[in-house]
Order: C-alpha cells, then structure tokens, then sequence
C-alpha cells in the first residue's frame, strides 16, 4: 500500500450513474486520489445493488462484487433530484465539483434539468463527462444499450471471434465493454482536468460504448475497409508456425508470439527437445517455414502435444521467445507475477469479509495505490450535507419531504 498523495487529490467529481461503465470511470480516477461523490435514488439505489438477489453477480458474504468493482472508494448519498428541493441541494453540490459524471441519457437530463447549461449556471467551470451506448449525435442518440448488445454485437466483437461458418457464437464476458468504454472516459476527464488547467475552459466529455468497441476493434475494421469485406472471415494461411497455440497433453494451451521466427527458432528447438528441426531443409528459415507451414505446425503440435502443462512450463522457464500459457480467470487472479505488481489484492471490507479487488492499471513512482471499499447506499447523505453547510433542521426537513433517505 502506498502511502503518496493520489494524482487527483483534490478533484471532487458528482457523479449520477448507475451499472457498471460510467461508475466504472469514477472508480479509476476515485483509485488515483479523487472524491467522488455518488447520488443515489433515495428509495431504490442503484439498481446494479439487486443483482446479488437475481444470481448475476456473485457475492462474498453480504457484498456485492459488482459493486464492489465499480463503486469503491466513493461516496454515496440519496437525493431525489425530481423533487424541486432535491435539484436545489444538486445545484449545491455541483458548485463545488470539478467534473459531473452521469450515464443519464439525453430526455432524463432534460426532464430533470440536470443538462450541461444546467449545471454550468450553477458552476461555469464544471467539467460535463457523459457516456451513453451508440453516441450524442445522429438518429439514434439517446438509444439506450448495454455492452453484451452494443459493445459486443453491434461492433462487430463476437463476430470476429467467432469461426467462420460457425452456427453459434461465444458469450459475452461481463463487463468487458463498460470497463473498456470507462478507460475512455475516465482519459476524458483526465484530459479535460489538464484542458481546464492549462486554459482555464471547461469541456464537454463524451464516451459511447460503440465508440469505445470501434478503436478496440479498429485493426480489423480498417482492414475490412482496405479489403472491401470482412477481415476477421477471410482464410489466411498460418505462414509463422511459431505464432501459433499448441495444445497439451492434458488439454492446456500455450501461445508462442516468435513474430521474429528466425531469431527464435533454434532456442525454441532445443527447449522443446527437437533440435533435429533447425537444419530441417523444410524449416530452416522463415520463408521455409512459411512454405511448409502445415508441416511445421504439425510437427510442433506432436511435440507439445506429448508432455503436460506443467512439464512445458518447466522446460520453456528459460527460453526468452515470447510465448504464454492460455490462462483461465481463476489462474491469472493468482498469478504471481500479477501479485507482485500489485494488480490484484485483498483488502478487509467493513463487513468483515476479506475480498479482493483488481486495481486500477495505471501506476505512479514505482507504488501501487491504495484500494477503497464501496460505500452502502446513501451512506454518506448526512455527512456530505452537513459539509455544505446544512443544518440538522434543515436535513430533517428533506427527510420529511422524501428528498433524503
């Protein structure tokens, strides 16, 4: 744990969101330092909160991971902002924010005159960070959309790991699109912050999931342009035997990455015992082995194929060609060159329970930071209000009122 101020210290962001992409973004600049401040429904939360209930998203004792991953370290307070007196202590609470941050789409934002000019009567300086499913503009703007839908199948993402000729498709991962489209984001406001330092102009931040699958998956919708079809289903031969996935003996795989093949290819030979295929006329350069690639993989596949996982792993610990083990998500959580760079950890949470968390992927002077816990719904409401000044009476009133939990 590192004990060095965050990079964000001191950037207070308001964020109204719910699910998973747009909290997500918080939680990457709330792990580098900044408060963030999370309104919640005064009655119903976030409804991301109930899928413990619905078998979606799994928990450890009475926490929810989900939240967990996407909320920590945050601040949670209920606020009915439909109610006149609601968006009243919202316009507070943004006059002393630097960025808003909400996945609220274009007619609530309206209805709830919660929009950009909005909130910049009540701060002219905001930063105005909002992400939706396919983008601001054009005839479908303010569609909504989630990333098993928008970021895996409207992009193109399943269709290019999918086996051309298949008839079915691989499953969506959870999360993988939102917490892709929030890296985004959360370089948005970074950049926005800088912009607004340097300037003294605030800006407006938009972040699509679509967007974000776009330049994931731009290689091969460029490629696609530049063919005149679809890249990722045109047959291309496996010209560099040496990068390529050999299976096992026990039904593991191991991915070799030799794009220079002729560097590699004799240390590869003698760390899998088949020195005998340096000088094998059919393989003795990468144009030959190009030639002759169904041969080359072939003869690799028998040899990986003779021995476990756990025999490769000891005989290819020297060989300094790019090569890994295909690893399943239980492994890599207990990986030990990711435990030793910080990336994965086990913090107690308040609830006694130890859980672990991933952190945020970027690192400053040599520390990882500091992982928080997410807060319980509406936890802070009379904590954040008594900061803006409010008096107890008047925290009763909106109590009374329904405004507050």
């Amino acid at each position: 744990m590192s004990d060095l101020a965050g990079v964000f210290d001191g950037v207070r962001i308001l964020e109204v969101s719910t699910w998973v992409m747009v909290p997500g973004s918080g939680v990457l600049l709330s792990d580098l330092g900044a408060e963030v401040i999370k309104v919640e429904h005064p009655r119903f939360g976030d409804p991301a909160r109930g899928l413990v209930t619905g078998g979606v998203s799994p928990s450890v004792g009475s926490v929810n991971m989900m939240v967990e991953q996407t909320n920590r370290g945050k601040r949670s307070i209920g606020l009915d902002m439909a109610h006149p007196a609601g968006r009243e202590l919202l316009g507070q609470l943004a006059a002393n924010a630097d960025i808003f941050l909400t996945s609220l789409l274009p007619d609530v934002r309206r209805k709830l005159r919660i929009d950009v000019d909005d909130l910049r009567a009540d701060n002219p300086s905001l930063i105005y960070a909002k992400a939706d499913a396919v983008g601001a503009r054009g005839p479908e703007q303010g569609r909504p959309g989630f990333d098993s839908a928008v970021f895996f199948g409207r992009a193109g993402i399943l269709n290019s790991f999918t086996t051309p000729g298949s008839d079915t498709l691989p499953n969506p991962r959870p999360g993988f699109g939102d917490k892709t489209a929030a890296l985004a984001l959360a370089f948005g406001m970074a950049s926005a912050l800088f912009k607004r330092e340097r300037t003294g102009e605030p800006s407006i931040v938009d972040v699509s999931l679509l967007g974000s699958a776009m330049w994931v998956a731009s290689s091969d919708i460029i490629y696609s342009s530049v063919a005149g079809t679809d890249f990722s289903a045109i047959e291309r031969p496996a010209t560099n035997p040496i990068s390529n996935r050999y299976q096992t003996h026990d039904g593991r795989w191991i991915m070799l990455a030799m794009l220079a093949s002729d560097r590699w290819w004799p240390d590869l030979c003698h760390h899998i015992g088949r020195p005998e295929l340096i000088d094998d006329p059919r393989f003795v350069d990468a144009a030959s082995r190009a030639q002759n690639s169904a041969a080359c993989v072939a003869e690799l596949q028998a040899t990986f194929g003779s021995a476990t996982l756990a025999q490769w792993r000891q005989r290819l610990s020297t060989l300094l060609g790019p090569w890994e083990v295909i690893q399943n998500s239980f492994e890599i959580g207990n990986d030990p060159q990711a435990l030793a760079n910080g990336y994965i950890d086990t913090i107690t949470h308040p609830s006694g329970q130890d859980i672990r968390a991933v952190r945020t992927p970027v690192q400053f002077d040599g520390h990882p930071h500091d992982i928080g816990v997410a807060p319980g719904a509406w936890q802070h409401t009379e904590e954040v209000l008594l900061e803006l000044g409010m008096g107890w009476d008047r925290i009763a009133e909106l109590k009374s009122l329904g405004v507050i939990p």
